[in-house]
C-alpha cells in the first residue's frame, strides 16, 4: 500500500492542522464553556458542508438503507468525540492528557480486524506497538495528574474508543456517496446532542474576550470543521482503517511542538524518545504491507 499524491497531501495537512489545534483548543476552552465551543464548531461545519454541496450541485440524498449506520456513526464521530474530548481536555490539568485520545489506533486495529477483515500484518503490529509505546512515554510524567482526575482521563480514552468505532462504521458507506454528503448528515445526526447539551447545561460567556481564545475558536470553526474533518474522512474512505488509525499517531507530536511555541511548554527527555518512536511507527505503516499473521 502506497499513498497517492492527493492522499499524502491530505495526510500531511491533517497531521499539521490537527496537531496545532490541540493548544489552540486549550486557548478557546480557557474562556468558553465546552458546550458553547463545540456547538459553534458543529453549526459552522454544517454550514460549510451544506454550502459546498449546494454550490457544487452535490446531492444531499442519503439512501434509506444507510440511515441506521449513519445514525450510529454520527453519534460516535461527532457527538461522543466532541463532547467527551472537549470536556476531558478542560477538566484535566495538563494538555498532554489529550494524547489519551490517541489510544484510538489500538481500537481501530482490533475492530477493523474483526469487522472489516483487514489483514493484521507483522509490520502493522510492530508499528502499533512502537507508536503506542511512544504515546506511553509522552504520558509518563503526567501520571500523577491523570490519577488526580480519573473520570476525565477515562472520558478521553472513551472518546478515542468511540472515535475508532465511528471510523469502522464510516468505512461501510459506498464510494458512490460523496464525502461531503456524509459529512452533512454526520453533523445533523450527531450535532443535536451538542445543541441539546448547550440548551440544558451551557453557560456564558457566549463569545471570547481575549485574542488567544478568539484565535482558537476561529481556527476550529473554519480550518478544523471546514477542512480537517472532510480531509480526514476522505483518508478513512481511501485507505485501510488500520493505516489511517496508526498514521494519526503523528498528530500529538505536532501538538507538543506547537504547544511549546504557543503555550510555552518545555520538552522533556521522554518527549524526544516518543518523537522517534512515533515517527518510526508512521514510517513503518505507510510502507507496503506483507505477511499477514496467522
Amino acid at each position: 500500500m502506497t499513498l497517492q499524491r492527493r492522499e499524502l497531501g491530505l495526510f500531511i495537512a491533517v497531521v499539521l492542522l490537527w496537531g496545532v489545534n490541540w493548544p489552540l483548543m486549550k486557548m478557546a476552552l480557557a474562556e468558553l464553556d465546552f458546550w458553547v465551543f463545540r456547538s459553534y464548531c458543529v453549526i459552522a461545519g454544517l454550514c460549510w458542508f451544506v454550502g459546498y454541496c449546494v454550490s457544487r450541485g452535490v446531492s444531499l440524498k442519503l439512501p434509506r438503507e444507510y440511515w441506521l449506520r449513519m445514525g450510529f456513526c454520527a453519534l460516535c464521530n461527532v457527538a461522543a468525540w466532541n463532547i467527551l474530548s472537549a470536556a476531558a481536555l478542560r477538566a484535566l490539568p495538563s494538555g498532554r492528557a489529550g494524547v489519551l485520545a490517541y489510544t484510538m489506533p489500538l481500537w481501530v486495529v482490533l475492530l477493523s480486524r474483526f469487522f472489516l477483515g483487514e489483514a493484521l500484518t507483522a509490520t502493522r503490529v510492530a508499528a502499533l506497538s512502537i507508536g503506542m509505546g511512544g504515546i506511553g512515554l509522552l504520558l509518563i510524567d503526567e501520571m500523577n495528574a491523570l490519577r488526580g482526575a480519573p473520570v476525565a482521563a477515562l472520558m478521553m480514552v472513551a472518546s478515542g474508543l468511540l472515535w475508532a468505532v465511528g471510523i469502522v462504521l464510516f468505512k461501510g458507506f459506498p464510494k458512490s456517496l460523496p464525502t461531503a454528503t456524509l459529512m452533512v448528515w454526520s453533523l445533523v445526526l450527531g450535532g443535536w446532542p451538542l445543541l441539546a447539551g448547550l440548551a440544558m447545561f451551557g453557560h456564558g460567556p457566549w463569545l471570547p474576550s481575549g485574542a488567544a481564545a478568539w484565535t482558537g475558536l476561529l481556527f476550529n470553526v473554519t480550518v478544523v470543521f471546514g477542512f480537517c474533518w472532510f480531509a480526514w474522512n476522505e483518508l478513512v474512505r481511501a485507505l485501510p482503517a488500520q493505516i489511517t488509525g496508526i498514521s494519526s499517531l503523528a498528530v500529538p507530536i505536532v501538538g507538543f511542538a506547537s504547544g511549546m511555541l504557543l503555550l510555552g511548554e518545555r520538552p522533556r527527555p521522554f518527549d524526544y524518545l516518543a518523537l522517534v518512536a512515533i515517527v518510526a511507527a508512521v514510517a513503518l505503516v505507510l510502507k507496503p504491507q506483507k505477511s499477514p499473521l496467522a
